[in-house]
């Protein structure tokens, strides 16, 4: 399917509902102005049609510009272009292509619907675009018919009315008795064609006023914008709020030249009767010109009249939101018939696009692109496994479903295409971890481990019930890392002496990670006492609790709920600075084990003796301003550290502080160049 298929009929689709609010917003508006000036509700009216026409376009170049699943490329959504990638391996079937049979199948769900569309509308536009070119050329006929006519007498008269109105064009005025009506042709050079018969019957107050109207068009350019609104009736034919729109700027077009027609020829009487003498000669044929005799005559001449309408509801009025409604539902039943039959393909073709790779405990899913991240991301998933298991002496009963993205748009558009949640070769489970490989390799296996004791947790404790600071806490705890913000919460609690009861502790909107470090400082609690042991006797306490069993705090530690919270802040102020105690030895919680600095190599310096710096790194601080920091090899040769780096590059390093954090220095411990996934780690 052409991608402009694709987008148009996108575009139509959504452009339902988006002119169902326009209309329903635009009649809103006209009817608080209700009792305002004409020109007031004919610019509400003009701007609500306007909103229309950007609407649509706006939504068709978001979807040419859009890279999600409704305005994908063609070599991407056929056939040929899926079965053109190679594919390892399928989600379904290990190692199979799918045919093309079946690809073509999946691909036609959603074009033949979308392309229905387009060409059902082309066909409306055609015949509405034809009908407009057939009106013009009629115009163009009558215009060339008068070029040799010569001026009317009423010439003089309609000049004396255009100064009054302020008209700056020049116009000719001409008799014709080919019209039954004065009409309008042209702006730029505007000719009025007046109806020799009808001129002939009519007294001259009567004919000033019709003058006097027409001539209110030519000031208002109303010729022009009459074209520019047919244009629009045309692209958008198949939305009812148009053409409601559209008849109402049509109406009060008329009524903002009656009242200037009466501010300068007379009385709304003798308009009214001139009016009422041009009914039996009014165009009935589409012409795109204008006229006096146009528009609901006999709503005009209530107007005029000031008679009040009748009560009885607008049979026009009622169709229309009638013919609105069902358009709505429509599209609605077309739209999510197409969403789904685009999501369902979407997700069919990254399914089969990706390739599986099995480990001793995961299944790892990745595109073709991640080749090589997906095998040293294996290794690291391994290792944190590992850990996990050997703390908490626990084994899965099958392999994790690991599913690899590329970055965070990718993980979120696999998400929205079911991607994340295609059942893995073991059947379907919510135990699966979505993995971006966007972020530093050197935190790959921290996060790993985060994620890896949630899945472990997940099967000791199964349910929903797991209070939050334990199901976070224990991931971090793994994980055996600190974040600083989470030891600046910590510190400010023991400082304040705001230390809440670990084991009643419930998130709370914005203090959601405060709990988490709590929970993680409450395992490192359970391990300075109790030993991992100790952790493992109050998982299993927890696990026999939630099924009925004894208090965990009693079963696992022999003490009740209100001591073990005593003890855990008893335990949390010896451990951080501000408390007043003395801090016992340094350990994870004194300070953060690794800062994490991203910038660009402004130097770098071969050979380096011990405790110099042999990279120097131009940070941003928080403040903006830069700051320059000095990172140590440490017992690493410097040649093997900058070997392959250059000035300039933008790098991201993990290490220890040196001396003070004062001194702006880092012993280096990793590296990560983010241009191309250079890692380099410290040895041992």
């Amino acid at each position: 399917m052409s991608p402009w298929i694709e987008v148009t009929g996108w575009t139509l689709i959504h452009f339902v509902w988006q002119g169902t609010l326009l209309a329903l917003a635009t009649a809103a508006a006209l009817g608080a102005c209700r009792r305002s000036a004409a020109d007031i509700r004919y610019a509400i009216a003009c701007l609500g049609l306007a909103a229309m026409l950007a609407t649509a376009a706006a939504t068709a170049v978001r979807g040419t510009l859009a890279g999600n699943a409704a305005f994908l490329s063609a070599d991407q959504r056929s056939p040929a272009g899926r079965l053109a990638t190679p594919i390892e391996a399928s989600f379904g079937a290990e190692g199979t292509l799918p045919s093309a049979a079946s690809e073509a199948v999946r691909a036609a769900s959603s074009s033949q619907l979308l392309s229905l569309v387009v060409w059902i509308w082309l066909a409306g536009v055609t015949s509405l675009v034809a009908r407009l070119a057939a009106g013009c050329w009629r115009v163009h006929r009558l215009r060339a018919a008068t070029v040799a006519a010569p001026l009317s007498s009423w010439q003089l008269t309609a000049g004396r009315l255009a100064r009054r109105l302020r008209v700056g064009v020049p116009f000719r005025i001409v008799e014709s008795a080919v019209v039954d009506a004065p009409i309008l042709i042209g702006w730029l050079q505007p000719l009025i064609i007046l109806p020799l018969a009808a001129m002939a019957h009519m007294t001259a107050a009567q004919v000033e006023a019709l003058l006097a109207h027409e001539l209110a068009h030519i000031r208002r350019r109303d010729y022009a914008i009459n074209l520019l609104q047919t244009i629009a009736e045309a692209l958008l034919f198949f939305h009812p709020a148009v053409w409601w729109i559209s008849r109402r700027i049509r109406q009060e077009r008329e009524h903002c030249c009656d009242d200037a027609a009466i501010a300068v020829a007379g009385e709304a009487t003798a308009y009214a009767e001139a009016l009422l003498a041009l009914a039996s000669w009014r165009e009935r044929d589409f012409q795109p010109s204008l006229g006096a005799a146009t528009g609901p005559l006999v709503r005009r001449i209530r107007r005029l009249l000031s008679v009040a309408n009748e009560s009885q509801p607008s049979v026009r009025g009622g169709l229309m939101l009638l013919g609105t409604g069902v358009t709505l539902a429509a599209a609605v039943m077309l739209l999510a018939a197409v969403s789904s039959a685009t999501a369902q393909d979407a997700a069919q073709r990254d399914a089969a696009d990706r390739r599986m790779r099995q480990t001793d405990h995961f299944e790892i899913s990745y595109a073709p692109s991640l080749d090589l991240h997906a095998e040293r991301i294996a290794g690291e998933a391994e290792r944190a496994y590992e850990r996990v298991s050997l703390d908490l002496r626990h084994s899965l009963g099958s392999k994790i479903p690991l599913v690899l993205f590329e970055s965070a748009a990718d993980l979120e558009r696999g998400q929205r295409t079911g991607v994340a949640n295609v059942p893995a070769a073991t059947g379907d489970r919510n135990d699966r971890i979505l993995f971006r490989v966007d972020v530093p390799a050197d935190q790959w296996l921290g996060l790993l481990t985060h994620e890896v004791a949630h899945v472990f947790g997940f099967d000791i404790l199964p349910g929903s019930t797991t209070p939050t600071w334990i199901a976070e806490g224990l991931a971090e705890y793994e994980r055996n890392a600190w974040d600083p913000s989470d030891l600046v919460l910590l510190r400010e609690a023991v400082r304040s002496n705001t230390i809440p009861r670990l084991t009643s502790l419930q998130p709370e909107g914005s203090r959601a990670r405060f709990v988490e470090a709590l929970g993680h400082a409450g395992f490192d609690f359970i391990e300075a006492r109790w030993g991992k042991a100790g952790i493992r006797q109050f998982l299993l306490a927890l696990r026999r609790s939630a099924s009925g069993g004894a208090d965990p705090y009693d079963a696992a530690f022999r003490m009740a709920a209100a001591d073990f919270d005593r003890a855990f802040e008893s335990y949390l102020r010896a451990r951080l600075p501000g408390s007043g105690v003395a801090a016992a030895t340094p350990r994870a919680l004194d300070a953060a084990p690794t800062v994490q600095l991203e910038g660009v190599i402004i130097a770098t310096g071969v050979p380096a003796a011990r405790n110099l710096a042999c990279i120097e790194l131009m940070v941003t601080a928080a403040s903006g301003a830069d700051e320059r920091w000095g990172i140590e090899c440490g017992d690493a040769p410097a040649e093997d550290v900058i070997s392959a780096l250059k000035l300039g590059q933008r790098v991201v390093i993990t290490g220890t502080p040196a001396v003070s954090w004062s001194a702006h220095r880092l012993v280096i411990r990793s590296l990560v160049r983010q241009s191309d996934g250079f890692l380099w780690r410290l040895p041992g």
